[in-house]
């Protein structure tokens, strides 16, 4: 049966046992996936951004308009290598799995005041406050080296798999901004600033891939059990699922930033600080609004995920289900997925989609199409939406996904 992917909490990496491959006894994986979603940040125009192209008036007031006053935005991109064993199928009680992941994500929330001064500065607020409280956000490389052991009943109704990763922290980078505030005088002769807030980031000496710039570990946590009597026509499944609790201990060479203060400028053209990279003269030096960086280590723990799901399992080529799931950062809604799915009668093709609300983005539409070219070749891809490659100036969140299997 497949598993429709959605990430933060998507299970892709492991390899895929074939259907008709209980023989085997070893499968290895190579896969990728990435996905982004805002509830305020249409598709077309993160794709504008990531690709660097020109942002025009027009295109920047749509946005504009579609922002919240608090507004979400999650984006995670991932690639993996995995190795899985086990005993012969029928009477194994435990299979392994080693995986190399490399990940990173980027996530937060951001208010609609922060979007403007970010994209056209200041101008839009003379003789106005633009208000950047709560404003947060976190960028966060890292590498992965996990180990699972899966534990099956004597009568194979039921699994529990135990995760444990070492992980090497690459690069974080994270702001918090408590209350800011920028008010700019009608004429733009003067501008007040109120902040309080913290930067952090890892040792910026070296960023390159790899490199060793902070350390932890997690744990994650699978359960799942068929429910009812097994010589019934229908059958419901339940799973049960913890990713990523842990966190990543970065050294001491790291910078802590912090700012409590407040600015008044005046003698300049305020209006083009911000916008033209204007200079101000006679104000305070830097170093006594934000103060110089304190060196020390920094804790950053893991993007928790939590997920129920609920199969009902035909004696058909038919099944659904419902999924829910949650994280404990970046202020992501619940997630909630209804999903269908169908397979050829000898599972070497099958396909499942459905609907979806919830995350950084909102309502989705995930599709995702496995293949069994033959008893030791398979391939899984999917989107976490395909509304978002089809109008993507009219919907949020979008992401592809990747596995190629081969067991022997």
């Amino acid at each position: 049966m497949v598993s429709l992917a959605q990430d933060p909490m998507l299970f892709i990496y492991r390899p895929h046992w074939p259907q008709q491959g209980n023989a085997f006894h070893n499968s290895i994986s190579f896969s990728g996936e990435y996905n982004a979603g805002s509830d305020a940040v249409t598709n077309s125009f993160l794709n504008s951004m990531y690709k660097g192209g020109f942002l025009d008036s027009t295109t920047k007031a749509d946005q504009e308009n579609r922002l919240l006053p608090s507004n979400r935005i999650g984006i995670y991109a991932s690639y993996a290598m995995a190795y899985s064993w086990r005993g012969t199928s029928d009477s194994a009680k435990w299979e392994f799995m080693i995986a190399y992941r490399d990940r990173q994500s980027f996530s937060g929330k951001f208010s609609a005041d922060a979007f403007k001064l970010a994209f056209e500065g200041n101008r839009p607020f003379l003789g106005k406050t633009a208000t950047i409280d709560n404003t947060h956000l976190t960028n966060m490389h890292w590498q992965q080296l996990q180990f699972e052991a899966k534990y099956f009943s004597p009568d194979k109704r039921s699994d529990a798999t135990f995760g444990f990763s070492i992980l090497n922290g690459q690069q974080l980078q994270e702001i918090n901004i408590r209350k800011g505030s920028v008010f700019t005088q009608s004429d733009g002769t003067a501008i007040d600033v109120a902040s309080s807030a913290t930067y952090f980031r890892s040792d910026t000496s070296s960023t390159t891939l790899g490199a060793r710039n902070g350390s932890g570990s997690c744990f994650n946590f699978r359960f799942n059990t068929y429910l009812g009597d097994s010589s019934a026509h229908y059958h419901s499944q339940v799973s049960f699922m913890v990713q990523d609790l842990g966190f990543i201990h970065w050294n001491n060479k790291s910078d802590i930033f912090s700012v409590d203060t407040n600015a008044h400028y005046t003698g300049v053209d305020a209006s083009n600080v911000l916008v033209n990279g204007g200079h101000l003269t006679g104000v305070p030096n830097s170093d006594s609004i934000i103060h110089p960086p304190q060196h020390g280590q920094i804790i950053a723990f893991l993007p928790l995920g939590i997920r129920f799901r609920y199969t009902l399992i035909t004696p058909y080529s038919w099944w659904g289900g419902i999924d829910a799931r949650a994280w404990s950062y970046g202020d992501a809604m619940p997630h909630l997925t209804m999903f269908a799915g169908w397979h050829t009668k000898d599972f070497h093709f099958n396909v499942s989609g459905g609907a979806a609300y919830g995350g950084y983005a909102r309502l989705q539409f995930p599709l995702q199409v496995g293949w069994e070219s033959c008893n030791y070749f398979s391939l899984i891809v999917g989107t976490t939406n395909v509304a978002g490659y089809i109008a993507p100036k009219q919907t949020h969140g979008q992401g592809l996904f990747m596995n190629l299997s081969f067991a022997f």
